[in-house]
């Protein structure tokens, strides 16, 4: 409930009222047409069809609305009134995105983080694409190059090449990704055999094309140097960042040969290859076998009969080393047979090159193609990365804490090796690391006086292990991966050391509501499930009529439960027992809403002590600091801290929220 409500409430801060009626009545209805938004919010005092529009556009632009595309179903009289080449009429479903929405709250470490760890031009980057949402590649580094041209005095193309250096490495460290684009879709079975066919043409060039289009992290074709070809045309038309992109493939796929035919060119190239013994033909086999593993295709072999005579010289597309070499097959041959193999052998040969230089002209043209798509696709902010670091150094702290400095380095030394295994939210166990490897990417930027050997190395290895719950996971002696290595193969348990962080969270917050004693009952349920209020007292060492209030109290905030096991089928009093537990998924899930409810309250509370001074503080920040007088600058003083603190308070909530919702 209080996640949605400050969900809205960031909305409506950042995209004012007509953008937050949308969002709203999408979080509330769930997925809606078009059709369904237009008219619950198109009437009196409503919104206009324009309005609505642009509001599901900007929602768009900033990721917190998602849409599909489904093809509407057609009968045999509509598709056969469609035009050639006229697109199959589809509608779009839209669905808020809350997630991306209480994302809005991090943006400060985000930045925060890219900045200390990529560099200052990373985080300008990362501003551009907090401003504006989703912005093609130029465009974006345009902008983003625009201050650090003021600040310093370097060339032009110096500072747009190093921006576009920065840029690759975020992709590559998937901090930022293509803008999803849906394409229309039917019903299950029809989008079933659109994978069983891509899959077929996968097979082919055309897959690594469509996998490489389909990849969020692709690296760009080209780069946008001012000498680049994407270079112009990108400066006239800046509302090109609000474009959503929703075309088809632009790139055309070869027609496919009738397998029959496909057959008879087989054996017809059989038959031309044994009879033809000559090195010329040999040097065009091998060209031939050449061109189809390059196109991916085979060629045409069904062009001449095998009953029709030919005569070479009545071709002017057959050159001198052709005429050479039908002159001497001429000489060797001992009938016209092999003459005639010959012959068909030399037209074959040329007909290739004929073929190959289409082919090429044809991938040129896919090629300008696939460049002027590039210029179009919009990139975005990875937010899933950023959790996946913050899990991540959340996990150092945690190893660093509990044993020492050298195991918080071997953790992120493993971290590295296997990061991309990671995903927020999973709790299964990354992929597996050698021991070597793990030596080398520890001792890589160390001083030779803290570098580790072999046995050192092992032995915080099996204490890592050791330890409850354990950090890292050694694979068995009888699996591959672990003979092969001397050290053996590891696995890092980041799932478990997310679990026991939060089960810390959830004790911390126990102990400032019921003090040290429901501490004590709550860690004792979870080692013991379930216990009678007369064995928690005795276990817990607290008297029974006090630990009976306290049972009660936790019970009423739904801390702990109660299960009643009856002896009899009248469920008497006397023959029952009562066994209380901990259920620690709802216990999580119970104070993320409080936390939500605290973050929505202070949200409030600082709107609130704003509203009396708004017009003070906007006539105060057009004012020089010598015509403030000394009760606006009393009154400046004391909202900037009201301001600060309330922030603060929001910003500590959110780092617990990180922990129990978000990890």
């Amino acid at each position: 409930m209080y996640e949605q409500k400050v969900a809205i409430d960031i909305v409506k801060e950042s995209f004012g009222d007509d953008v937050t009626k949308v969002f709203e009545f999408l979080v509330q209805r769930g997925k809606s047409s078009y059709k369904v938004i237009n008219q619950s919010l198109n009437g009196k005092g409503g919104l206009t069809i324009k309005r609505i529009k642009q509001s599901l556009l900007v929602l768009i632009q900033h990721n917190l609305v998602t849409y599909e595309e489904f093809l509407l179903p057609l009968s045999k009289e509509e598709v056969e009134q469609l035009k050639p080449g006229e697109p199959l009429p589809s509608d779009s479903v839209y669905e808020a995105i809350i997630v991306n929405a209480i994302h809005r709250l991090r943006f400060p470490k985000f930045i925060n983080y890219i900045k200390y760890s990529k560099g200052d031009e990373a985080a300008y980057i990362l501003e551009e694409l907090i401003d504006h949402g989703r912005l093609p590649m130029d465009l974006l580094i345009k902008q983003a190059s625009q201050i650090q041209r003021v600040d310093s005095f370097e060339d032009q193309d110096e500072i747009t090449k190093r921006f576009e250096d920065t840029f690759t490495k975020l992709i590559m460290d998937q901090f930022i990704m293509r803008a999803p684009r849906p394409r229309p879709i039917s019903d299950q079975e029809t989008s079933n055999a659109l994978s069983k066919e891509a899959k077929k043409i996968g097979s082919g060039a055309g897959g690594a094309n469509q996998k490489k289009e389909s990849d969020p992290f692709a690296l760009p074709t080209v780069g946008t140097s001012s000498n680049g070809p994407l270079s112009s045309g990108s400066d006239n038309n800046d509302s090109e960042s609000l474009e959503i992109l929703t075309g088809k493939s632009s790139i055309p796929l070869q027609p496919k040969k009738n397998s029959a035919k496909k057959s008879s060119a087989k054996s017809k190239s059989t038959t031309t290859s044994t009879t033809s013994t000559s090195p010329s033909s040999i040097g065009r086999k091998r060209k031939s076998r050449d061109i189809l593993e390059e196109d991916d295709e085979e060629p045409d072999l069904l062009v001449i009969e095998e009953n029709v005579e030919i005569n070479v010289n009545d071709h002017n597309v057959v050159n001198k080393n052709t005429a050479t070499t039908t002159t001497t097959a001429k000489t060797i041959g001992s009938n016209g047979q092999h003459t005639l193999k010959k012959s068909k052998l030399d037209l074959y040969g040329q007909k290739q090159l004929d073929g190959q230089q289409s082919s090429r002209q044809q991938q040129q043209g896919a090629m300008d193609q696939r460049l002027v798509d590039e210029s179009r696709v919009l990139w975005t902010i990875n937010y899933e990365q950023f959790i996946i670091e913050f899990k991540l150094k959340a996990c150092y702290d945690f190893v660093t804490e509990k044993n020492n400095q050298q195991s918080g380095l071997l953790f992120n030394a493993m971290v590295k090796l296997c990061k991309r295994s990671i995903r927020s939210n999973q709790d299964s166990l990354t992929s597996c690391v050698y021991g070597e490897n793990i030596l080398e990417e520890y001792n890589r930027d160390l001083d030779p006086s803290k570098k580790m050997d072999k046995l050192q190395i092992e032995k915080y290895l099996s204490i890592m292990q050791a330890s409850r719950p354990s950090m890292v996971t050694k694979m068995v002696s009888k699996s591959k991966q672990s003979t092969s290595s001397e050290l053996g193969a590891y696995q890092v348990n980041v799932g478990n050391i997310i679990g026991i962080i939060k089960q810390k969270m959830v004790e911390s917050i126990i102990k400032q509501k019921f003090g040290d004693n429901g501490l004590r009952v709550f860690k004792l349920l979870l080692i013991k499930n379930l216990l009678e209020p007369k064995q928690i007292a005795e276990l817990a060492m607290i008297p029974p009529n006090e630990c009976k209030a306290l049972l009660f109290n936790m019970m009423q905030k739904n801390i702990i439960r109660l299960q009643e096991i009856p002896r009899s089928s009248d469920h008497f009093a006397n023959r029952t027992f009562y066994l209380f537990f901990v259920d620690l998924p709802t216990i999580i899930a119970t104070f993320t809403e409080d936390i939500f409810k605290a973050i929505y309250n202070t949200r409030e509370r600082l709107k609130s002590e704003l509203e009396p001074h708004k017009d003070a503080l906007e006539k105060l920040s057009q004012l020089d600091e010598n015509q403030i007088t000394e009760d606006q600058a009393k009154i400046y003083k004391k909202t900037d801290r009201i301001t600060q603190t309330l922030l603060t308070v929001i910003l500590n909530l959110d780092n617990d929220l990180l922990h129990l919702y978000s990890f």
